[in-house]
């Protein structure tokens, strides 16, 4: 429950991050062009680390539709200036980044950018990226999970167990877990339900690791088998197939 939290845990910076698995030779232009965007926000978010597989993988093509899991949207307040948001969007247009897909927003949200939202990334099997501006408040790194229609709810009990924390906005399809705040950043977790005939696909390059207090009192409680890999650290996974390892 929200109120057992110790202070340490409710301002943890890194109690989420995201460990990105690069083919062989590339984990060096990954992990400059992830640190290089989020110093935009702040120079030392240490929440992304790519390392490299052996040996290089042969890809099966995914469907033109198919919706990655994950996704990582930065908050820009709209007080650092227009050019600032604009400087990054292009940056993001720029090599190794390549563009994803366009998602229409309502104009409001977006006034200056085109009536739309851009989603950017990596390589293969890595989460989604996109910015937004943000009219008040601080600067924003959300990391969002995308869910199966049927498995929302239950994916939601499933986080909140290894956040140890309740949703702090919550609606039928939509929830934000408040992860760390000081005053320059929020660092928030979400969960996004997709409509019926959409299906998240697992991103089979990218861990999501959580730090978490008592886990051997945890992992009876996961509704999936949980493997130790290293002293410390087990590997699970959420009930749409995402890769998460506890530490």
């Amino acid at each position: 429950p929200p109120g057992e939290l110790s202070v340490e845990e409710a301002q943890d910076p890194f109690l989420v991050s995201i460990h990105i698995i690069a083919d062989p030779g590339e984990s060096q232009p990954l992990q400059e062009a992830i640190d290089k965007v989020l110093a935009w926000i702040h120079p030392d978010l240490q929440l992304f680390r790519v390392s490299e597989r052996r040996a290089s993988r042969r890809r099966r093509k995914p469907a033109k539709a198919a919706q990655p899991a994950l996704a990582v949207v930065l908050f820009l307040q709209e007080e650092a200036g227009e050019e600032q948001i604009l400087r990054l969007h292009r940056a993001l247009q720029r090599p190794p980044w390549r563009h994803h897909h366009t998602e229409r927003v309502p104009r409001r949200f977006l006034p200056y950018l085109p009536c739309s939202q851009d989603f950017f990334t990596l390589a293969p099997g890595t989460p989604l990226w996109a910015i937004r501006p943000v009219h008040y408040g601080r600067d924003i790194v959300r990391f969002t999970v995308y869910c199966r229609h049927d498995n929302y709810a239950d994916i939601l009990k499933f986080y909140e167990l290894i956040l140890r924390r309740g949703p702090s906005q919550r609606k039928t399809d939509f929830c934000i877990f408040p992860i760390f705040s000081n005053l320059d950043v929020d660092i928030q977790f979400s969960l996004k339900r997709l409509p019926c005939d959409q299906t998240p696909v697992p991103t089979d390059s990218s861990v999501l690791e959580f730090r978490v207090k008592d886990i051997g009192e945890l992992v009876p409680l996961l509704p999936n088998p949980c493997s130790p890999i290293s002293e410390g650290r087990w590997q699970t996974e959420d009930l749409d197939g995402n890769k998460i390892l506890l530490q």
